[in-house]
């Protein structure tokens, strides 16, 4: 409590730090944790929580903090009523509903949130603690998890996936002390990321083995860190890599692999109902099976039968941005992808702009940043807000058009 009164300036801004700490908290490790509606596959009790402290933290703002004439507000606003319109004119139109008030009331929440709290050197400071420790502890629970039961994800999520992807997103954190930080910080930043790598490479998703891969030729690209030091981490990174897809089951990498053909096979498929619902979308999780009747499996590998259970069992894309567009609509995604496109282009052009003496680096924002896209291509990130909040976190913390470094 001694904390948030140091970093607030008045009772509201103390409530809204409370409501951020304990909100974060809860999408880290998924506790407490409520089922509201029973049957809904949806973690609205998570998606409340975002919304109810989205909605403090706009209360507590400070006077001048946000512009409410900013284009980012007005984004956020068309955003927010496409979407609400998506799920009134779903094919389901409460779940779809109840859905996308989740994926808003994260997305906007972790964004703005970040907008509104972290508008200073100290809070900055703050967050970055506080983020070390919520992976330090996401990590722990993770081997925990697999010494106990062979699945790093059993204490902490239902899939994998939705865990790996806040573990890259809070990289951040780390990547921030080894940029920044005395030869103690870097060390410790060095071992959770090493212990990072180490869960990825024990819950046998391929993509993430890649990701930090892919993540250090990024680094050298930028030139930000010497490149022999760039060098020594991705020779031992490939050869780990190789060694991991060499002692992979066969069936995983066959043909016929399920979440191979899938994923194929709905990028075809997303655009054959995108194509019919241009404007709206069908709704985010609604039924997808009336619209094969007169569609052509494209996938030589897979039957029409196969194509149909997975349709049937899974309801997404898996794959964000092709969820987005068939759930809702090209204007959302169009919309959405833009306002991505202007905050990466922001965070890029500083990457090599002269140090600040406070702030995060850029590139330990970007490094996770890019790291969460990739991963959105296999997976349907946005929907659980889980990972959506702390995506939309790291967004909020690139400085705007006006601010310095540190904002």
């Amino acid at each position: 409590m001694r904390v948030v009164k140091d970093l607030a300036s008045s009772p509201y801004e103390a409530l809204g730090w409370i409501f951020f700490c304990f909100t974060s908290f809860q999408l880290a490790f998924l506790q407490p944790y409520l089922v509201i509606i029973p049957g809904e596959r949806v973690n609205l009790f998570s998606g409340l929580l975002c919304a109810l402290t989205l909605g403090v933290c706009c209360l507590s703002a400070r006077k001048g903090g946000v512009t409410k004439k900013s284009p980012e507000v007005l984004i956020s606003l068309i955003l927010a009523v496409l979407m609400i319109l998506s799920g009134l004119f779903s094919l389901t139109p409460v779940s779809s509903s109840l859905r996308g008030l989740t994926v808003l009331a994260s997305g906007l929440g972790g964004f703005w949130c970040a907008r509104i709290l972290l508008a200073d050197a100290a809070r900055q400071r703050f967050i970055l603690r506080f983020s070390l420790l919520l992976l330090s502890g996401i990590l722990l629970l993770c081997l925990i998890s697999y010494a106990r039961w062979g699945e790093v994800a059993r204490l902490l999520d239902n899939s994998p996936h939705p865990l790996e992807g806040r573990i890259l997103i809070l990289w951040w954190a780390p990547l921030t002390l080894l940029l920044n930080a005395s030869i103690p910080g870097k060390v410790a930043a060095g071992l959770l990321l090493a212990l990072s790598y180490l869960v990825f490479l024990l819950s046998d998703l391929r993509a993430v083995v890649l990701i930090p891969l892919l993540l250090g030729l990024l680094a050298a690209y930028f030139r930000v860190v010497r490149f022999r030091y760039i060098l020594l981490l991705l020779i031992p990174l490939l050869v780990i890599t190789i060694n991991f897809f060499h002692r992979l089951p066969k069936e995983k990498l066959g043909r016929q692999f399920e979440p191979t053909y899938y994923r194929l096979e709905n990028y075809p498929f997303s655009w054959h109902i995108a194509v019919q619902h241009p404007v709206w979308g069908i709704g985010l999780r609604a039924p997808r099976e009336e619209f094969l009747k007169d569609y052509e499996v494209k996938y030589p590998y897979v039957t029409r039968e196969d194509f149909l259970g997975s349709v049937r069992h899974k309801g997404t894309s898996e794959n964000t941005f092709l969820t987005l567009l068939v759930g809702a609509g090209f204007p959302f995604v169009a919309l959405y992808l833009f306002s991505l496109f202007i905050l990466l282009a922001r965070l890029v052009h500083s990457v090599n702009l002269p140090k600040e003496t406070s702030g995060f680096p850029p590139l330990a924002l970007l490094l996770p940043i890019t790291a969460a896209l990739l991963h959105f291509l296999v997976f349907d990130g946005l929907l659980f807000p889980q990972v959506s909040w702390f995506f939309h976190l790291l967004l909020g913390l690139i400085p705007g058009p006006g601010d310095s470094q540190t904002r």
